[in-house]
C-alpha cells in the first residue's frame, strides 16, 4: 500500500499522495478516495491542478476551509440530494 500524506501551504495549495480516485468535485467540495478512506476537501474556488492516479498524486488550488476523512462506503451523492430536498421544502 502506498503512503498517504498531504501538504497544505497557506490554505491555498494542497498536495496529496496515496489518492486512488476522484469521487466528485466542484468549486466548493472535492471528494477523493485514498488508501485510508474518503477525504472530503471543502473550500472556495477549488480546482484540481494536477492529477496522476498512476502515482496517486493530486494537487488542488483554491481556499481550503476544512478537510475531513469519511469511512469507506459513505454515499456522498445521497447526502447531497437530501440536503437539496431539505432546502427546497
Amino acid at each position: 500500500m502506498a503512503e498517504h500524506s498531504f501538504s497544505l501551504a497557506n490554505r491555498q495549495r494542497l498536495e496529496l499522495s496515496g489518492v486512488t480516485n476522484v469521487i466528485t468535485f466542484d468549486e466548493e467540495v472535492i471528494v477523493l478516495a485514498t488508501n485510508l478512506g474518503y477525504l472530503s476537501v471543502n473550500g472556495e474556488e477549488l480546482h484540481i491542478n494536477m492529477l496522476n492516479l498512476d502515482e496517486g498524486k493530486v494537487a488542488i488550488q483554491g481556499t481550503v476551509n476544512n478537510m475531513a476523512y469519511k469511512p469507506q462506503g459513505t454515499d456522498f451523492k445521497a447526502k447531497g440530494k437530501s440536503m437539496l430536498n431539505r432546502l427546497l421544502k
